[in-house]
């Protein structure tokens, strides 16, 4: 567990953003901001405003306790191993199953 909130959202900021497939460029115009603010939170040159992390945090998809590394000990939790699987997909992954789940839906719906 980090030490810090600002050394938790150095370590977790760039692992998200890479396992979501995202450029530090692409993150940046998600979030509003330039991409070269994102690199200086990823290297915690500067400490991002609670306005930023909102919008880091919803650029990816993630609560901002997630963005700064204050998860839930999973082995402590009782979630479902699929919500967990889920929480760590990339974002077209996740599309992909908002799709099917949509589809699965509409289908059940009309029978």
């Amino acid at each position: 567990m980090p030490t810090s909130s600002s050394e938790g959202l150095k370590l977790q900021l760039r692992t998200i953003r890479e396992r979501r497939g995202l450029t530090q460029g692409e993150l940046g115009q998600r979030a509003k901001m330039a991409s070269a603010s994102i690199s200086h939170f990823e290297t915690g040159q500067r400490v991002p405003s609670l306005d930023s992390l909102v919008k880091l945090a919803d650029a990816l998809e993630v609560s901002v306790d997630e963005l700064l590394g204050r998860t839930l000990d999973e082995a402590s939790t009782k979630v479902d191993p699929l919500f967990l699987r889920a929480s760590r997909a990339s974002i077209e992954t996740l599309d992909a199953v908002k799709r099917v789940t949509a589809a699965l839906l509409r289908d059940d719906q009309g029978t």
